[in-house]
């Protein structure tokens, strides 16, 4: 067998999107996600791994074809630049009151799995829980009980690999919905065009409406070169919706749905037809107008791009039609990413600064101290530092100087 290229390649650019795709469909279970520096990354076993480069065919991080597969999945239908191919787009939210104050946005996404479930339409539906050894982190598992479901039912952030389940569904025989990001949503797309099975066996694929954090420092670096942020490949797509007019006179959230197949606008007018949901058309302007944050991230992508290969970063290859960027973007672009520089602390005249700033108010003379000493008492600051040094000796060095940096704890007083 020839040689291909692996997932290897993708990881070593910082291009992985963390879905677990690769994971999900390794014939030879070579593949196993690790947590590192707060991003799932797949980790390869090469006793294991015979490099059939099914893997890297399946990632969507390096590249993915937005316009032949639109055409493949969704027809010729209406198309905008922002939002993709669609059928119809609506608002709306769950029937009944405990569901709809339970899940997010109004439990629209909760409550059509649970239709779906309950008619037959589905087996099961991958969602995302709290782990019960780590409640900090997340697991996806397939639900299979409208209980399940509903256990789900609420927002998790941080960072789930939730196509590793893709295993789990080959193995069987299920119909099941998935429910994910864009870039899982992307992944499974890839996979279901080179394995069937997986494409007959999922029938629905829900995508969230996704949004990274400004100028979070620890945002995955993959995140801020992303240019979906809403779905546009999958069956329907969710979000929470922002209207003016819904502020003063709705007593709950309500969701923005997006329809792109005709499975998916059937299941959204049948669950409408038996009450499980309540739904109203919404204008297209309006749903733009709404998710501007996330357009807005999508103008911005050619000049973050275009900075990017000019410093020598590797960049994701899309197939999709952007806006042309203006003076302002690059301008935005550029300040966007010192930003994010500065304030994860990695420059090393930063480093310098902060590990010397760390000393001095270990070692601060005693004249510095007295003021401080003569109104809190004479070992109140000793205590406060040295209560300090534990939590900064545990704390990974990679974010130990950003931390710092925003630490009461070791500003002067």
């Amino acid at each position: 067998m020839t040689d291909k290229q692996t997932i290897k390649s993708v990881v070593k650019r910082h291009l992985c999107t963390g879905c677990g795709t690769c994971v999900g469909v390794c014939p030879r279970g070579a593949l196993t996600m690790v947590l590192k520096k707060g991003v799932y990354v797949p980790r390869r076993d090469r006793k294991r791994c015979n490099r059939c480069g099914l893997c890297h065919e399946v990632c969507p991080g390096h590249s993915v074809d937005f316009r032949t597969l639109s055409v493949d999945l969704f027809g010729e239908i209406p198309e905008d630049v922002a939002l993709g191919r669609y059928l119809g787009c609506y608002v709306g939210h769950a029937m009944d009151e405990a569901a709809r104050c339970r899940g997010a946005s109004g439990g629209l996404v909760s409550t059509l799995l649970v239709f779906a479930l309950e008619e037959g339409l589905i087996d099961g539906a991958i969602v995302t829980r709290m782990r019960a050894d780590d409640p900090s982190q997340f697991e996806p598992f397939i639900a299979r009980t409208p209980e399940e479901i509903l256990a789900a039912a609420c927002s998790q952030y941080g960072p789930v690999a939730t196509n590793t389940l893709l295993q789990e569904i080959l193995a069987g025989d299920d119909r099941v919905a998935v429910v994910g990001l864009p870039c899982q949503i992307q992944g499974i797309r890839k996979a279901e065009r080179r394995i069937p099975k997986l494409a007959r066996q999922i029938r629905y694929r829900i995508g969230l409406a996704c949004r990274h954090r400004q100028f979070d420092p620890h945002t995955p670096w993959r995140c801020t070169l992303c240019s979906d942020m809403l779905g546009e490949l999958s069956d329907l797509t969710c979000g929470e919706v922002w209207l003016p007019e819904s502020v003063p006179t709705e007593p709950a959230d309500r969701s923005f749905v997006v329809s792109r197949t005709s499975e998916a606008e059937e299941l959204l007018e049948y669950a409408a037809a038996m009450e499980a949901v309540e739904l109203s058309e919404l204008e297209l302007p309006d749903l733009l107008a709404s998710e501007g944050d996330a357009l807005f991230q999508r103008r911005k992508l050619p000049a973050r791009m275009r900075l990017c290969r000019l410093v020598g970063r590797p960049v994701p290859v899309y197939r999709q039609e952007l806006l042309p960027p203006t003076r302002a973007d690059y301008l935005q672009s550029l300040r966007f990413y010192a930003t994010r520089y500065v304030l994860s602390g990695r420059h090393p005249i930063l480093r310098l600064f902060f590990r010397s700033a760390r000393r001095q108010k270990h070692r601060a003379p005693e004249g510095h101290l007295a003021p401080v000493e003569a109104a809190r008492g004479p070992r109140s600051i000793q205590s406060e530092i040295s209560d300090s040094k534990p939590r900064i000796r545990n704390t990974p060095r990679w974010r130990r100087d950003a931390d710092v940096l925003f630490d009461v704890h070791h500003l002067d007083p």
